[in-house]
């Protein structure tokens, strides 16, 4: 080849940018790779606009990158080859997430400091309006001057009435609806002293009458009777038996008291239609106090009417008597 033709050498100063080398430098970083043509140095600006420093944490990625993130800083010193083109360099690869947001999120409930109570069960409202009626009673017992002061009314009137009315009045009772068998929150063998708590928690509605009933279908049942023995009563109990005696046949009025034979009506025709439709009768045991002072009154459980027929008492007129025993398998 002709010498005369050759192409001529050029020399050329190259003169490297601001970053280049080992020693430090506020400029970013730059990624570099050899020409394989020409072996020249070829600089290539990051094109992340938004992140200056690639090794910044990205405070919007999620935990697997937060990981990754972590990994690349450790292994900072091995040369290694990225799987992404240089444009994606410096750029953050999770989505920006808002606070408290992340792909899997722990029950509020672990770690929220607001703790919800559970709804109170049926046992536990009941006793909450029988403390509450003591309360009220006590309150009322120690207020001598609005015993004795007032209408009439208000001097006679029995304080467990008042108390009965006052926590009636405020929403303070449960079990507000008459039902046929046990009562939510009621067991066997709990003891009130007055027949108005009875009431309160819807045991035993009527505070005067011994028979609670209701009308189901144009047809009277038998819910709850209040049954007692002793002096002035007639009812008798023996090893879960009760012996009751219907109610009405005391006439009492303004001129005289006299009694009269009693009628299949309101009570005696509740017990008599629960003994045919074999409902279930609440029985309570109306029994002497402990100090002697009325009565005490003791749920006893369910029980069915077996038979009912008339009989003469001591003054001479026809009465009822029913006869319920005690459904097996109930708490003693």
């Amino acid at each position: 080849m002709d010498r005369a033709r050759k192409r001529p050498i050029v020399y050329a100063i190259r003169d490297f940018p601001p970053g280049c080398g080992t020693a430090p430098s506020n400029v970013p970083d730059k990624d570099h790779f050899k020409n394989p043509r020409t072996s020249d140095d070829v600089v290539v600006e990051n094109q992340s606009p938004d992140h200056s420093d690639a090794d910044s944490e990205p405070s919007g990625a999620s935990l697997i990158e937060e990981q990754k993130f972590r990994t690349s800083k450790h292994d900072r010193g091995l040369k290694q080859e990225s799987p992404l083109p240089s444009s994606y360099h410096g750029r953050v690869l999770g989505a920006s997430k808002h606070k408290g947001s992340c792909s899997k999120q722990e029950p509020e409930s672990q770690h929220s400091d607001h703790v919800v109570a559970a709804p109170p069960t049926p046992r536990e409202k009941v006793l909450e309006v029988l403390r509450a009626f003591k309360d009220v009673y006590r309150e009322l017992d120690r207020n001598k001057q609005a015993r004795r002061g007032g209408d009439s009314f208000d001097a006679t009137a029995r304080i467990d009435i008042k108390a009965q009315a006052f926590l009636e009045s405020e929403g303070r009772h449960v079990n507000t609806e008459k039902r046929i068998g046990q009562v939510p929150g009621v067991n066997i063998g709990d003891e009130f002293q007055y027949k108005t708590e009875l009431r309160l928690v819807g045991l035993h509605f009527k505070t005067m009458g011994g028979i609670d009933y209701m009308e189901v279908g144009g047809v009277k049942y038998a819910t709850c009777i209040v049954a007692s023995e002793g002096y002035g009563y007639n009812d008798k109990f023996d090893a879960g038996v009760v012996i009751y005696t219907g109610e009405g046949g005391n006439v009492i009025s303004k001129h005289e008291n006299k009694t009269e034979d009693q009628k299949m009506l309101k009570g005696n025709l509740a017990l008599a239609n629960s003994m045919r439709h074999k409902t279930e009768v609440r029985v309570i045991r109306g029994m002497e106090r402990w100090d002697g002072k009325g009565k005490r009154y003791v749920y006893d459980g369910l029980y069915l009417v077996d038979k009912y027929w008339l009989e003469k008492g001591v003054s001479g007129k026809s009465m009822y008597k029913f006869k319920l025993c005690k459904i097996p398998g109930q708490p003693r």
